[in-house]
């Protein structure tokens, strides 16, 4: 017998969507009965659309509940979860998100001047420790020290001599010609940015989470069999069983209900559009 393991993301986000406001006696009893509490239901709405997450609270008291409710709380769960979606809490909460999302801008780089400065400074500041060091050596020591540090200060020279110095006109126009493309880039990343994660509006993030949940629950044959191997239940069908976790947690939740989450879902998702 398949074993209810429901997952459906109209079911699941309820611990996340559903405020005070929208919460119906159904729904407070529904979220008593999963042992969820409000706050840490919103605290995963993002979480599980972003990510997305299809994580499951409480598995036996999902598989314990009767076949002919799953539809019908199916129904309930996604009527509160349209409702809160258009709140400013909700909105809000997905503006924060957003920003985690936002490609970060390219630092501004450092040209030859500063650069020659910076390596002037580390060098001098080598020298002065090896020389203090050095007074501590042994005799047999000293002359490996001093001729670390006359290569040192030799570097030290060579770092303004126009012949050896690496830190050139041409070297800035390297670094300039680099930052230029790197500010392309991020100019590229954050239009596609605004176009995925537009502000105040989390529709294109639902569409694509809907998208995918339809996706991975089409196709699944609720009528595959299954046996015993070693005390665990596996497909007899080899090829189902090589089938991804989601595909085989669709087949343990069986076809009413998933049927019942696909029509809410595709319903939902038409909306949007």
């Amino acid at each position: 017998m398949k074993k209810l393991f429901f997952l459906l993301p109209v079911l699941i986000v309820v611990f996340g969507f559903i405020t005070q406001k929208y919460l119906d006696d159904n729904l407070k009893k529904l979220l008593a009965q999963f042992n969820v509490s409000e706050g840490d239901a919103k605290s995963t709405v993002l979480y599980n659309i972003a990510g997305p997450s299809y994580y499951i609270p409480n598995v036996k008291i999902l598989k314990s509940l009767a076949l002919n409710d799953r539809a019908e709380m199916v129904e309930l769960i996604g009527s509160g979860i349209k409702e809160y979606v258009n709140t400013q809490e909700f909105i809000n909460n997905y503006n924060e998100f957003r920003e985690t999302r936002k490609p970060s801008e390219p630092e501004k780089p450092k040209y030859s001047d500063e650069l020659k400065e910076e390596q002037k400074a580390s060098l001098n500041n080598t020298i002065k420790e090896m020389e203090a060091n050095m007074k501590n050596l042994q005799a047999d020591q000293k002359p490996m020290f001093e001729e670390i540090i006359n290569q040192l200060k030799q570097q030290l020279k060579d770092i303004d001599d126009p012949e050896k110095s690496l830190y050139t006109p041409q070297t800035d126009d390297i670094i300039k010609q680099s930052y230029e493309q790197q500010l392309e880039y991020y100019a590229a990343d954050l239009k596609i940015w605004n176009e995925e994660y537009p502000v105040n509006n989390p529709k294109p993030l639902i569409k694509k989470w809907l998208d995918g949940f339809l996706s991975k629950s089409k196709d699944i044959d609720f009528n595959a069999q299954l046996k015993t191997v070693n005390k665990r239940q596996v497909f007899v069908n080899p090829e189902y069983e090589k089938k991804d976790s989601q595909w085989k947690l669709y087949f343990r939740a069986g076809k009413e209900p998933v049927e019942a989450a696909r029509k809410f879902a595709s319903n939902w998702l038409s909306e949007l559009k």
